[in-house]
């Protein structure tokens, strides 16, 4: 499969995702399984990601450690995963020796200024505009990650 087709693949299976319920620590006994019934953020990137056959740990800190850092956010592409502090974060000195960067939350862009996230917030994964993201604090990008090359 090739790069776009796998992007596409990847964004079909994020909106199919819209509107499941979100829960805290939800985990997914088998990632690659049809539509699950709650996810929370790490645990609907993991799944949605294994839906194009990439394995990706069920933390998004160690999710944050994998796939090639993207340092501009305006080189920003569809698959790209987005990391942000979020108001519970965790931190390995082994995972970035370099930076202090604490993730508590992660996201997929899907293109055209848009996320889909599990939002404890909101209680389901939702579709958002990235640049609404600017209004909460808690919500500052930390890290960009391409998964897909």
């Amino acid at each position: 499969m090739k790069k776009q087709e796998k992007i596409q693949k990847l964004i079909k299976a994020a909106n199919d995702l819209v509107s499941v319920s979100y829960e805290y620590g939800a985990y997914l006994k088998n990632p690659s399984a049809e539509k699950p019934k709650k996810v929370d953020c790490s645990s609907f990137i993991q799944h949605i990601f294994s839906r194009i056959g990439v394995e990706l740990p069920r933390s998004s800190l160690l999710q944050a450690a994998k796939g090639k850092e993207i340092k501009n956010p305006a080189d920003l592409s569809a698959g790209d995963l987005l990391f942000f502090e979020g108001v519970k974060g965790h931190y390995s000195h082994k995972l970035f020796p370099d930076k202090k960067i604490y993730i508590g939350h992660a996201a997929i862009y899907i293109g055209n200024n848009e996320i889909i996230h599990a939002r404890e917030s909101k209680k389901r994964v939702a579709k958002q505009k990235l640049s609404s993201l600017a209004k909460n604090k808690h919500f500052d990008i930390k890290l960009i990650k391409r998964i897909i090359s």
